[in-house]
Parts: C-alpha cells; sequence; structure tokens
C-alpha cells in the first residue's frame, strides 16, 4: 500500500450470520475499479473482525449534504447524477446490482471552483446478477417497486433508486412518501408510481430535468431507462459540455444552440422508438 495516499478504515464484525455478506462485500469491492466508485485498498483479515483499508474522500455524504443544503442547483444535480450514474454503467457493465443506492452510500467530492461530484460506497448488498432475484432488500424510501412486488428483479433497481435521488437533490423531499410515516403507505405508493412535480418546488426546474426523472421512476421495468439512457440524456449530457466550454471558452450562445440541438435530436429519438 502507497504509505503516502490517505485513507479510510472499515470494520466489519465477523458474526457467523454475516459472513457471506461480508465475503461478497469483498469480493465485488475486489472486482470494481471506477472513478465515481470508492476504491478498496487492502483488507486485513482476522478471525473476529475483517478491516477494509478504503480510499478517504473527505467531503462526507450526500445525506447530510442534503440536510444541509435542503436542495442543489440543477448545475450541481446535474454533475452528481452524471457520476452515479457512470459508476451504475460500470457496475452493470460487469452483471453487478448495488441495491442499496442511497445517499448516506454516496459520498461528496467538493473541488476549489465549487462544483462537487460523487463517490458510490457501502456494497454490502452488492451482487451478481446471472438470473432473477428475489431477496427483499435496500431501504424503503429508494427501493424499486419489483422488489416490493416480489415478482423478481434485476439490474434495473439501481436505476429507481438513482431516480429517487436525483427528485430529492432538486426539490429537497422524496417522490413517494407517507405524511403518517407508515411503510405500507410507501409501498403502495412506490407500487402505483404515480409522479407528481408539485408547486412550487418544481415551478422552476427545467422540462429535461423532469423528463429524466419521469423515464427513470417508470414501474414498467421495460420501460425504465438504462445506466446507459441515463448518461446519453440531454439534462446530463451537458456536464460534459459545460466542461468543454471551461476548457476551449465556447461562446455561451454557441453552447445554448448546441444544448438545444442535443435535446431536440433525443425528443426526434424519444418519439421514433415509442412509434415502433
Amino acid at each position: 500500500m502507497d504509505m503516502k495516499k490517505r485513507v479510510s478504515l472499515e470494520l466489519r464484525h465477523r458474526a457467523p450470520a454475516d459472513e457471506h455478506l461480508i465475503q461478497n462485500e469483498v469480493a465485488v469491492l475486489r472486482r470494481v475499479r471506477h472513478p465515481s466508485i470508492i476504491q478498496l485498498v487492502e483488507v486485513d483479515d482476522t478471525p473476529t473482525h475483517l478491516y477494509l483499508v478504503m480510499e478517504l474522500v473527505k467531503g462526507g455524504d450526500l445525506f447530510d449534504a442534503i440536510t444541509s443544503s435542503t436542495k442543489y442547483s440543477e448545475r450541481d444535480s446535474s454533475a452528481m447524477v452524471y457520476n452515479l450514474s457512470g459508476a451504475v454503467q460500470y457496475l452493470h457493465l460487469h452483471n453487478i446490482v448495488h441495491r442499496d443506492i442511497k445517499p448516506e452510500n454516496l459520498l461528496v467530492c467538493e473541488y476549489p471552483d465549487g462544483t462537487k461530484s460523487l463517490k458510490l460506497g457501502d456494497f454490502g448488498l452488492a451482487t451478481v446478477v446471472d438470473g432473477p432475484l428475489f431477496t427483499v432488500c435496500g431501504t424503503p424510501t429508494y427501493v424499486a417497486p419489483e422488489i416490493i412486488a416480489e415478482t423478481g428483479y434485476g439490474l434495473k433497481v439501481d436505476i429507481w433508486a438513482a431516480g429517487v435521488i436525483t427528485y430529492i437533490l432538486l426539490c429537497g423531499f422524496p417522490p413517494f412518501r407517507s405524511e403518517s410515516n407508515i411503510q405500507e403507505e410507501l409501498f403502495d405508493q412506490i407500487l402505483k408510481g404515480k409522479l407528481d412535480f408539485p408547486s412550487p418546488d418544481w415551478d422552476n426546474i427545467s422540462l429535461p430535468a423532469k423528463m429524466l426523472i419521469s423515464q427513470m421512476l417508470q414501474v414498467n421495468v421495460d420501460a425504465r431507462y438504462t445506466a446507459e439512457e441515463v448518461l446519453s440524456h440531454p439534462w446530463v449530457t451537458t456536464v460534459t459540455l459545460r466542461s468543454v466550454q471551461r476548457r476551449t471558452k465556447m461562446d455561451p450562445l454557441q453552447n445554448h444552440r448546441k444544448n438545444l440541438h442535443n435535446f431536440l435530436i433525443w425528443i426526434t429519438n424519444m418519439s421514433f422508438r415509442h412509434a415502433h
């Protein structure tokens, strides 16, 4: 291990009932390497405990950040969705489903220019998908309808969770919730999937953002976006365009026209796909 590299230490107690979960987490972490995923540096194994030496991220988790900021601008939100979707795309290409994507498992990196990025961590529930999964797991607010229905699920439960997080980033509260804090009511709303963008919280949020969230929170799994489709959506690709603009000092009007052009192409493709 590079002694100059700053790391964090995570402790896992080796209870017999949890041993398979711990070993599964380590196996997944050893397989993955991506800029938007917390990196496992080293493992120290003892008879009673497992010590995970992890990459250090100083910004804290997204849950604390949301609690202090309430909601984020579209600029910051789209950048974070870009990071999260990149991590999910990488996992799904390797047939790995995370199953517990939530703000507490996303660490925030803050840069001197004020921009933010996310890194995905906590792979305790992650597993390789080689057929339909039936284990009911996850966190209620972010759990996909097919998990609740126990009809079998796969990789796209991560897209649902990412859609819930995107919604929260932009308004400060989740799309499906029980006013009386009753889990059965929450699950009923998730199963119905009736999505709303209430006023005034969503009055100033762009149409592309709302359209993306709507596609990520489709109850019909086949209609729900893949990670690749999220990454290619105009609301997310503007992150890349802004980065190019900063590097090349692109004329703002030219950049606006390029964004509009990309959005119109996406709308045309969507219409063509639905027509078939």
